[in-house]
């Protein structure tokens, strides 16, 4: 799903200049709360990759939410690793004496989704096991962390 030229501009995600006008077609659906976010998380991912093109490419999504189709799948899904709670983005890049940045997206208010029960857990299980790890809501607030971490020295690893 694609959110409209006119949303990402009204948001903030782009300037009117970066995005050429869409060529008219039939009315568009409005997004659905997940789709939103979704949408908002790609945007994320997309500049961070262009401010940080070094290492743009290992920000990663982590797809483990969404619907089931049955009981069936979610068991082998869980059985393969599939947990509830885990964050949508990891940064594998060692910085500032961390092994990497976890961060549970939310769109922004007023389309954010509650945190959950088990995403707190799995932020705090990362934050223990020396991990940065963070809940973030909208893309300027999650940019913002990434750019704190992104400027902290290298993490000096140990090889032997």
């Amino acid at each position: 799903m694609r959110i409209s030229r006119e949303e990402a501009i009204k948001r903030g995600w782009v300037s009117p200049e970066d995005v050429p006008p869409a060529p008219k077609t039939k009315k568009a659906l409005p997004l659905k709360r997940g789709e939103i976010e979704g949408e908002e998380q790609a945007c994320l991912v997309e500049r961070f990759r262009y401010d940080f093109p070094d290492v743009g490419e290992l920000l990663i999504h982590i797809p483990n939410g969404g619907s089931r189709k049955n009981a069936f799948e979610g068991w082998r899904l869980k059985r393969q690793g599939v947990r509830s709670g885990v964050s949508d983005l990891l940064l594998p890049v060692a910085r500032g004496g961390y092994f990497g940045l976890w961060i549970e997206y939310k769109a922004q208010p007023p389309f954010n989704a509650a945190v959950t029960d088990s995403q707190k857990q799995w932020v705090a299980l990362m934050q223990a096991q020396g991990y940065r790890a963070s809940v973030q809501m909208g893309i300027e607030a999650a940019v913002d962390e990434l750019k704190r971490y992104m400027s902290m020295a290298p993490t000096q690893v140990l090889r032997g």
